[in-house]
């Protein structure tokens, strides 16, 4: 790993605690397409750190479970589906569709999916 990647994925997972707080906040307000949004960025930022921090240059994908199956040789203590989930829910938590608004779709029972996984990378305790 170089010092350039070093820091980089000292940034990403700074950025990625932040962001888990934000799901926190959301959480307390019941702004359930945050916390699905929020939670989604939060792992994305880990895994591309933890990529880094294995000398891998991450790609510019969004989707966890591409960015975990770079990572070979670490073992994320995470259900696929759990990352399934979230890479599915990406653009819908955040963009909505048609007839989809995402502060009226989504409910606690998507936040109960989140708050476990950022608890399992360490992003909340």
């Amino acid at each position: 790993m170089t010092k350039n990647q070093s820091d980089r994925a000292d940034y990403y997972f700074r950025a990625a605690a932040k962001i888990a707080q934000e799901v926190v906040f959301s959480l307390s307000r019941g702004d359930h397409d945050r916390v699905v949004r929020k939670t989604q960025e939060a792992v994305e930022l880990f895994l591309k750190g933890k990529l880094l921090q294995e000398g891998i240059e991450p790609t510019k994908s969004h989707d966890l479970r591409d960015l975990a199956g770079l990572l070979n040789d670490y073992a994320v203590p995470v259900d696929l589906s759990e990352l399934e989930f979230l890479s599915e829910e990406r653009i819908p938590s955040f963009y909505g569709g048609a007839d989809f608004i995402p502060d009226q779709e989504y409910e606690q029972s998507d936040s109960d999916r989140c708050i476990p996984v950022l608890k399992k990378f360490g992003l909340l305790s």
